[in-house]
């Protein structure tokens, strides 16, 4: 028995629950939604929560999302909470193949992992699919990154058949190599309901004589699919003295996702009362009864599925595929020359999995038994299913009449050869020796002589790239977006993450099809709620401006109700954080209101070249010049010495003479034409930020105005309420 049984409580509703459960397009990822349940979640007694990384990185983008915005404004809303600051914001990483499906460049997956620690992370898990300790070496400049706890996890599988291949000596080896290799703790990932509580009563002590006295702590991830096995798991994994546990709360937990604490340990709630108000938070966010694709699946068959070690995440696809192909798979099967098995009643759904089950052990058996797991679980069942389906004989002990079609064609899912090929890496056996488990030679030559892609075996190992094309084609797609939408497509994200987006951009259904500008045009669509009243604007860009500081403030107002609105205005941009500011930055200088400015310059210097203006329109012109010189917060030139002092400056503006500045600009602009030749209208001083304060209903100041002043005053003023009473109104919905 350990000497601790209060492991760490980690949160994953917001990235597991929901890539376990539901439909991409009901995931929710407003930050304000995320800050509600990492608020209740911390009251409840959890540590932390995993709210980035897996699918929903590539989900978030189709749906319109930045992904590094949305950790951002909630791990800034964090840092600005009393008692939040030391809340863990954990992400899922998929080490070579980073959050996408194949090797990444080294120089991609460092600056990838630069923005996430940059922008708030603070744990990330990475794991391979196949276990191989190459695809999962860390960059230097990651493993000296302060306060990132760096977890290497192995999957755990067990196959029946073949009990000597994972064995506890194997997993202890591994875990060895992955502490060897910089990371500074360890989690068991047990994806497809495999883990038994007699296999945590061999497997967590070995570990842990490993880890304890490295002062390094053990992780237990570990699905729900298979209830009874993972129930008592983690009980046993508990008693024994895991450091770290981890669950989902509320309507998306149980059946593929993860238990609640309620379910697996009750004893390590400390206040039911804010264990029941997270449980209510998460309901709310939900619905009571949310579109679970998982619960689309009888008991009987994940049992089925889960028996064979098909993950959670795969089997609504499994289970779809093998309906859209039953008439086929038995149609097959009859006619196969397979003796027919008496205990085979073909009219049953159930006895077509079985047939699923029977090629899927014989497909990894094929690829040297991998785990089943993102993205090779994909790929060996679409594999088992083609075969079913397109096989010309697929009960044949042949090679070819399983994975070539009766044309001679081979079974249409290139991504299994590149398996076979070792495009993925390898199945390394650590032990001790070297040893790598490799497909047999015949079935390698096979796939070489029988693939779509004309692929050979890799003679290195995919990692060892030390750096393509990845990263500059990304930068050139970046770059070719804020060229076409400007300040609009860096509302969405900067330009390094545009980039990263880029990069690890989701396959389209239409090649020509450009992922991050359709990502780019619907976050432009959900930014019409940033216009002022729902309905104005005040300068061309205002929503551009305003929708990422809205987003900022609405999870800062959802981890602080107390916060006032009618402060809003009084907040300096630098008040959002150093990131934040430099991505409001970019967005200022990009406003398409410059572009308007310079044909104002354009207008008055030809005045200016009159030999005629009079005194008075002359003063009045100057005015106007200079106060378009002192409301501009961009940099002179574009030097980098100069961009920082730019910067700099910018940060200490208030978000209301911002804005006041952009719309007295405005004011400029469309009046030029209609006042131009009545300099005592237009323009009766010039006006800088010193003066904004002044000029508005906050200003406090006695001093007399002259009736131009005044009337700048009663205009900025106007704007100033309008804009309080636009943030109250957000604020109410905010800590709703």
């Amino acid at each position: 028995m350990s000497d601790t049984l209060s492991p760490k409580l980690i949160n994953l509703t917001l990235r597991d629950g929901q890539q376990s459960t539901l439909d991409a397009a009901d995931w929710i990822f407003e930050p304000r939604d995320f800050a509600k349940v990492i608020a209740a979640s911390a009251k409840a007694g959890f540590k932390g929560a995993e709210i980035a990384g897996g699918q929903s990185f590539q989900i978030a983008i189709s749906r319109g999302y930045n992904p590094f915005t949305i950790l951002g404004a909630v791990s800034h809303a964090l840092t600005e909470s009393s008692g939040l600051q030391k809340f863990e914001l954990q992400m899922l990483f998929r080490g070579a193949n980073a959050l996408g499906f194949r090797h990444y460049d080294k120089d991609l997956l460092e600056i990838t992992l630069k923005e996430f620690i940059k922008n708030g992370i603070t744990k990330i898990r990475f794991f391979d699919a196949l276990n191989d300790i190459d695809n999962l070496k860390l960059p230097d400049s990651i493993k000296a990154a302060n306060g990132v706890v760096l977890e290497g996890a192995f999957c755990f599988t067990h196959y029946a058949d073949s009990p000597d291949r994972y064995t506890d000596e194997y997993f202890c080896n591994y875990t060895k190599e992955l502490i060897a290799a910089g990371y500074n703790a360890i989690g068991i990932k047990d994806m497809s309901g495999q883990l038994t509580a007699e296999r945590v009563s061999t497997l967590v002590p070995a570990l842990l004589s490993i880890l304890k006295p490295a002062g390094i702590p053990l992780t237990l991830h570990c699905h729900s699919t298979n209830t009874e096995n993972s129930s008592a798991a983690i009980a046993r994994a508990i008693e024994l003295g895991v450091q770290t546990i981890e669950t989902v709360e509320g309507v998306l937990s149980g059946g593929s996702s993860h238990h609640t604490l309620a379910t697996v340990a009750p004893q390590l709630i400390k206040d039911q009362a804010s264990y029941d108000l997270l449980t209510k938070k998460t309901n709310q966010l939900w619905g009571a009864r949310p579109d679970r694709k998982d619960a689309e699946i009888p008991q009987d068959l994940k049992e089925q599925l889960c028996a064979a070690g098909v993950p959670g995440g795969a089997m609504p696809f499994v289970i779809r595929d093998l309906q859209q192909q039953e008439t086929t798979v038995r149609a097959k099967y009859l006619s196969s020359n397979k003796s027919p098995d008496g205990n085979i009643d073909l009219d049953s759904f159930s006895s077509i999995v079985d047939l699923f089950i029977a090629e899927l052990k014989r497909v990894c058996k094929d690829a040297a038994l991998p785990l089943l797991v993102t993205p090779t679980a994909d790929i060996c069942c679409k594999q088992a299913i083609a075969n079913l389906a397109i096989g010309a004989n697929p009960y044949s002990d042949s090679l070819a009449d399983r994975y070539l079609n009766r044309g001679g064609q081979p079974n249409p899912d290139p991504r299994y050869a590149k398996l076979i090929l070792g495009y993925y890496g390898e199945l390394k056996s650590y032990d001790g020796e070297g040893g790598v488990n490799r497909p047999s030679p015949d079935v390698v030559q096979f796939f070489e002589s029988n693939n779509t892609l004309q692929l050979k075996a890799i003679d290195h190992h995919p990692s060892e790239t030390a750096g393509g094309d990845d990263l500059r084609e990304a930068q050139q797609c970046a770059w070719q977006l804020i060229q076409k939408l400007g300040a609009k497509a860096l509302s969405y994200a900067s330009f390094d993450q545009l980039t990263i987006l880029y990069a690890l951009k989701p396959a389209s259904a239409i090649q020509s099809d450009d992922p991050i500008e359709k990502a780019v045009h619907s976050y432009i669509e959900r930014a019409d709620n940033a216009k002022i009243d729902g309905r104005g604007r005040t300068f061309p860009g205002y929503k551009t401006l305003m929708q990422p500081i809205l987003t900022q403030l609405s999870a800062m107002f959802a981890l602080q109700p107390n916060l006032c609105p009618k402060d809003i205005p009084s907040f300096t941009v630098e008040k959002f954080g150093r990131n934040f500011c430099s991505q409001l930055f970019d967005i200022y200088i990009d406003l398409p209101i410059w572009g308007s400015v310079n044909s104002l310059n354009n207008h008055l210097s030809k005045l200016l070249s009159s030999s005629h203006i009079s005194a008075k329109l002359l003063e009045a012109v100057r005015h106007v010049s200079e106060s378009l010189v002192l409301l501009d917060a961009r940099p002179s030139r574009q030097e980098k010495v100069i961009l920082a002092q730019a910067l700099d400056r910018f940060g200490k503006i208030t978000i209301g003479d911002l804005l006041n500045s952009l719309a007295l600009i405005n004011g400029f602009v469309n009046d030029v034409a209609k006042y131009a030749t009545n300099p005592k209208a237009y323009a009766g001083r010039s006006i800088s930020f010193n003066d904004l304060a002044q000029l508005t209903k906050q200003s406090g100041s006695n001093h007399a105005l002259d009736p131009w002043e005044a009337g700048i005053r009663q205009s900025l003023t106007g704007k100033h309420l309008r804009l309080e009473a636009d943030f109250q109104r957000r604020a109410e919905n905010w800590k709703g």
